[in-house]
């Protein structure tokens, strides 16, 4: 019973943030169906479709998106430094960290979600600068890695 308690806040607190109804799926084993019902109860609206991008390359096509995705990515690696939470925990406790220091910030809770499966899965890596210290996102881009910042290469 407790968990079924658990599975279903969890439930809720991602689809709060406005989360996939695949990924709240995937994360808590609730029929696709029952959250449906329950995004449009939280939100007075359907569920928005479309598919989940699948990587972080595909989240960074502008300059403004991509320091978007570097911002949450340093709240997940501070968030993952200083916390024994699960990685759903993880990741909602960086995603709120990430809009409480940037709320105009583009990203939402499914990209977020892509960039820290890549983050744990090593696709691509965080970093600081050589020269002005910032934080650069390594293998985000077709392009080369280079820093946002002073525009010097990795």
């Amino acid at each position: 019973m407790l968990k079924k308690y658990q599975q279903q806040s969890l439930a809720i607190e991602l689809l709060n943030r406005h989360a996939k109804v695949k990924i709240v799926h995937q994360a808590t084993g609730i029929p696709i169906k029952l959250l449906r019902q329950t995004y449009r109860q939280l939100h007075g609206r359907s569920p928005s479709r479309g598919s989940i991008k699948f990587s972080t390359r595909g989240l960074t096509g502008s300059r403004r998106k991509h320091k978007d995705v570097t911002l949450f990515a340093v709240c997940y690696r501070a968030a993952s430094n200083k916390s024994a939470d699960s990685q759903i925990q993880t990741l909602i406790s960086a995603f709120d960290a990430y809009k409480r220091s940037y709320p105009s910030g583009q990203l939402d809770f499914s990209a977020a979600w892509v960039v820290a499966q890549d983050i744990k899965d090593k696709k691509v890596q965080i970093s600081t600068c050589k020269n002005c210290r910032a934080w650069v996102l390594l293998n985000a881009r077709d392009d080369h890695d280079r820093c946002e910042i002073c525009k010097t290469g990795m």
